[in-house]
């Protein structure tokens, strides 16, 4: 009879034992080998359940990352309280409901809404185009202006702490962002050799590294980020994304490109990605602009041009783009060039 009340007890203590007393484990990621540099966040972020593996023991670490998780990242992230739910629930849950939204995403859709992260016109864009069926996934473009609104991170225009080589294609609305990304200790400027692939989605592994310094950012930021606030007009899914990403088709790259940590600019990034797919299917577009302002970047300037004349009835004129050039422009100088058709701008943009 002792033993057997021995026995419930035992059941009963790990029932309900703090989850951080199992550090939990994963076949596929572990502190040596391709997933070393990214096991100390999975670890963290899997203890604190803010990230979760699969039923069969695996985290898929170079899995995409779907829109629907991020809103639930950046809730769970931002810990909104009860007060602040009911609020975001009473004015956002009605919308919510009626974009069929699954039920474990509908408080992290309302909160965002109400925070700013996004629009209503977003989460409309999005059902319109598969992002919520997880047929296509947000792009490292478009996470990146989500994390920076949702940290209240201002814009930045002083771009020489950004060493992307593909500078030249981020959007420039992420573009604006990324500075003060990096300076908060976010995104990490990549090195002469590295890229920011941002029409690409993001993997699981990288979204970790992310998420756990976006925790100690806002620990640090907290009343900031309470009483700044987010407008949006529009819709913000910064690149038309085509492409589904299978998960088979992720998982047979696994152990081959694990460490390809583009984003975060942390190791030599490989020249081979097939196993993430861009996020983007452009059209190309070509514009006629004159400079409207002009950015010492350091060694590369960059230019902000506001568009006269194009020839795409989805990228017209009034828009503004930024580039960047070792050529000696001025304001008002009339450019032209052209640019692949993303939702609010143009990204691999060559001037002539």
């Amino acid at each position: 009879m002792k033993k057997k009340i021995l026995i419930i007890n035992l059941a009963l203590l790990l029932l309900f034992a703090p989850t951080s007393l199992f550090a939990k484990t994963f076949t596929d990621v572990s502190k040596n080998g391709n997933s070393a540099w990214a096991y100390k966040y999975v670890d963290d972020l899997s203890n604190k359940n803010i990230l979760k593996g699969y039923d069969d023991g695996s985290f898929k670490p170079n899995n995409p990352v779907s829109f629907l998780e991020i809103m639930q990242i950046l809730k769970t992230v931002l810990n909104p309280n009860e007060d602040e739910m009911k609020l975001a629930r009473e004015a956002n849950l009605e919308f919510v409901n009626s974009m069929g939204i699954i039920d474990w995403a509908k408080d992290a859709l309302c909160y965002n809404l109400y925070h700013g992260t996004v629009s209503k016109k977003t989460i409309e864009a999005a059902r319109e185009r598969g992002f919520l069926e997880n047929k296509v996934y947000p792009n490292r473009n478009t996470i990146a202006v989500y994390f920076a609104r949702a940290f209240r991170i201002e814009k930045n225009n002083d771009f020489s702490n950004l060493k992307f080589r593909d500078i030249d294609k981020i959007n420039s609305q992420t573009l604006e962002y990324l500075p003060n990304l990096v300076k908060s200790n976010i995104f990490t400027s990549s090195g002469s050799d590295g890229k920011f692939n941002g029409n690409f989605a993001i993997r699981r592994s990288e979204i970790a590294v992310i998420t756990s310094k976006g925790l100690t950012y806002v620990g640090a930021n907290k009343d900031k980020i309470n009483n700044q606030s987010n407008y949006i007009d529009g819709e913000d899914l910064l690149t038309k994304n085509n492409d589904n990403i299978p998960e088979k088709t992720i998982n047979n790259e696994v152990n081959k490109t694990e460490n390809n940590n583009s984003i975060l600019g942390t190791f030599i990034e490989k020249e081979n990605s097939d196993e993430l797919k861009p996020a983007e299917a452009g059209i190309i577009v070509n514009f006629k602009g004159k400079v409207a302002e002009v950015i010492d970047g350091g060694k590369v300037k960059y230019i902000r041009i506001e568009i006269t004349e194009t020839d795409s009835n989805k990228f017209m004129s009034g828009n503004i783009i930024t580039v960047n050039t070792f050529k000696n422009h001025k304001v008002d100088d009339n450019v032209e060039g052209s640019g692949i058709l993303g939702e609010n701008s143009l990204t691999n943009i060559k001037l002539k």
